[in-house]
């Protein structure tokens, strides 16, 4: 179980803000969902996983606000939008991160359902995520979006997952040209995560000698952390970061 952090000065400007994170049950978007509460905020959580979503609940309360959300479909959506916004007024921060890594492909031997779903997972959800976040009200001002992208959009990825690295490369670029269209009303960054230990990553973590390899691969030695990129998204969407926009942070040890 996360812990949520003490609230401190450096983050006054969360209190009583909401933040909305997709894909926040677990992982990463958990770690922010936890740390802004810490900071004072309230969190609405979107995620498939209701079963996570009631352990949220259980725990935060009424500083919670769940939706058991397909981000993939527009309507869906809109409706866990409506939802948040009857619960708490409006959003004032975005996390986009909702994503799958998606089964193995090549180009050669495409499956075209399975890239269909990668690609609307990780890539349209995140126009449609942010469409209904900017159209909604917010309950005050300096408004910030951070979305999920990766350092494999830079490197590719790993031989197989060319639809996620894809997608990850595309949120990039979706990042920079948000950032003009929204400012100055919001300010809009991203993060790139190196290899993480996280659940989205359990195949390859399944055997004790990969993450040991991987790790050799990095400059640091080790993987990262959902809390260690959850502080990342938390200082971006915050006011320390007040004259930051259109920029991807890549956290991932040097790799």
């Amino acid at each position: 179980m996360h812990q949520s952090q003490p609230s401190g000065q450096a983050y006054e400007s969360f209190r009583d803000k909401v933040v909305l994170v997709t894909g926040g049950a677990s992982g990463i978007g958990r770690a922010v969902v936890d740390k802004a509460i810490g900071y004072g905020a309230k969190a609405a959580v979107w995620d498939v996983n209701a079963e996570r979503l009631a352990e949220c609940r259980a725990l935060y309360g009424e500083k919670v606000h769940t939706e058991v959300v397909n981000v993939a479909d527009r309507e869906a959506v809109d409706a866990a939008m409506a939802g948040t916004i009857k619960a708490f007024g409006g959003v004032d921060h975005l996390l986009n991160n909702a994503g799958i890594i998606g089964q193995r492909m090549t180009v050669e031997d495409m499956n075209e359902l399975e890239l269909d779903r990668v690609l609307s997972v990780n890539l349209k959800s995140a126009f449609y995520v942010s469409s209904a976040f900017i159209r909604a009200p917010a309950t005050g001002e300096n408004r910030s979006v951070v979305n999920l992208s990766s350092i494999a959009a830079r490197t590719g990825g790993m031989v197989g997952n060319i639809a996620y690295a894809t997608t990850k490369g595309a949120i990039a670029s979706f990042t920079v040209a948000l950032a003009k269209e929204l400012a100055p009303k919001a300010r809009v960054n991203a993060l790139a995560p190196g290899v993480i230990n996280t659940e989205i990553q359990k195949d390859v973590f399944a055997d004790p000698a990969n993450i040991e390899a991987m790790a050799n691969l990095i400059p640091l030695k080790r993987l990262g952390t959902a809390d260690e990129v959850a502080d990342a998204a938390i200082w971006l969407l915050s006011d320390q970061a007040s004259y930051i926009t259109g920029v991807v942070v890549d956290v991932s040890g040097g790799r």
